[in-house]
């Protein structure tokens, strides 16, 4: 039965991984399934305050980086206010129109678009529209690499 238990934790890790890239995929709570089934139905006493501390100290992390990091990215790209507020209802709004490329597309578009209807010249519009991949890109590199961390945790707690 324990080889039944590693194999959903197992398949809770991978797709939470996939959920990096996949937005509608709920990442992080399946990093938290795969360690919730392993302290309930294998061990409970095996999991100690490196993986609890790391799991929630990088889950407030995620969440944090995940919001602010599209704002920080595109104002820094000189976007004006409403293009930074349209950027993130772009990437909400992405993942259910065009998923999984809308996140990105959506969002690029759309402040492409209110930058030009702002008259900004079209390079300076496509810079700060570019502004929101960077963003998608970077946040998607720190969210992954901070699951890799939760993980690593988690194994390093369960086996040495």
């Amino acid at each position: 039965m324990e080889a039944l238990w590693w194999i959903v934790i197992i398949i809770c890790f991978i797709v939470g991984l996939a959920g990096i890239v996949l937005p509608i995929v709920p990442s992080v709570a399946l990093v938290w399934a795969g360690v919730v089934v392993y302290h309930f139905f294998i061990s409970s006493q095996a999991l100690g305050w490196l993986t609890w501390a790391t799991m929630i100290f990088f889950t407030a992390v995620i969440l944090v980086v995940d919001q602010l990091s599209n704002v920080v990215v595109v104002r820094r790209y000189g976007a004006s206010k409403i293009s930074t507020f349209a950027s993130l209802v772009g990437a909400l709004i992405g993942v259910f129109v065009f998923p999984p490329f809308g996140v990105v597309v959506v969002p690029f578009v759309l402040v492409l678009v209110l930058e030009l209807l702002q008259n900004r010249p079209l390079d300076k519009a496509f810079d700060v529209a570019f502004g929101t991949i960077v963003a998608f890109v970077g946040s998607t590199f720190a969210k992954g690499l901070m699951q890799l961390i939760m993980m690593a945790a988690f194994f390093v707690d369960v086996f040495l």
